[in-house]
């Protein structure tokens, strides 16, 4: 409670002590119980005063949800991996330079192979086809394996888009555990503050016995 109120309070109080009558104060709550509880009180106002300023923010978080921190982090680095991917797919892909390069090696070596296939027999010769042979079925072993890895790649990127879609749902999600979250903080705020306001209630006055109200 502020320093002022919190004086304001006690005088109050001090105030309705003396301007009681003794009999009338026996049925008073202690100074101090209610002093401390005025205290608690204004304690757990503030809370509430807080928890419906978050409740309201998550609340329209929610009706303007379009990501969270946790989600552009994930988008950032989607960005990343998407930027140098496609890198990478436009110097494999068929219409590149280098794939036109790897045909362009290719091509060599099949002349190199039908040159030694012109040579006379001998068993250089045959040494050489044969490793000019397993060369080139291994280049065409290598082209088929980077056109089906630029496939690959290309196809996930395509699920990136569905990936998107999904980090913006979880994130709701997130976005919406959040409101309840708060919404519950608020609650229970709520529910302290009935708690107080009903032991002042009960504490003030206490009822006298029966007896006692017969003797007055």
């Amino acid at each position: 409670m502020h320093p002022t109120k919190k004086l304001i309070a006690c005088a109050m109080i001090s105030a309705l002590f003396a301007a009681t009558p003794g009999h009338a104060q026996e049925g008073l709550a202690r100074q101090d119980q209610l002093q401390e509880l005025t205290v608690d009180l204004s304690g757990i106002s503030t809370r509430v005063k807080t928890a419906v300023n978050q409740t309201m923010l998550s609340m329209q978080n929610l009706q303007d949800y379009s990501g969270d921190e946790q989600t552009a982090q994930a988008f950032a680095a989607l960005d990343t991996i998407e930027a140098e991917t496609r890198e990478v797919i436009d110097k494999i892909k068929v219409t590149s330079p280098f794939m036109s390069a790897l045909d362009d090696a290719r091509a060599t070596v099949v002349v190199l192979l039908r040159k030694n296939e012109r040579e006379p027999p001998s068993p250089a010769r045959d040494a050489r086809i044969a490793a000019l042979t397993t060369s080139l079925a291994s280049i065409d072993e290598q082209s088929q394996k980077i056109l089906a890895a630029e496939g690959t790649l290309t196809s996930l990127l395509a699920s990136h888009a569905q990936m998107r879609a999904e980090l913006i749902q979880n994130g709701a999600v997130r976005a919406v555990q959040g409101f309840v979250d708060d919404l519950s903080t608020l609650t229970d705020g709520l529910e302290d503050m009935a708690n107080v306001l009903a032991e002042i209630s009960d504490s003030i006055v206490e009822v006298p016995p029966e007896a006692s109200l017969a003797a007055n």
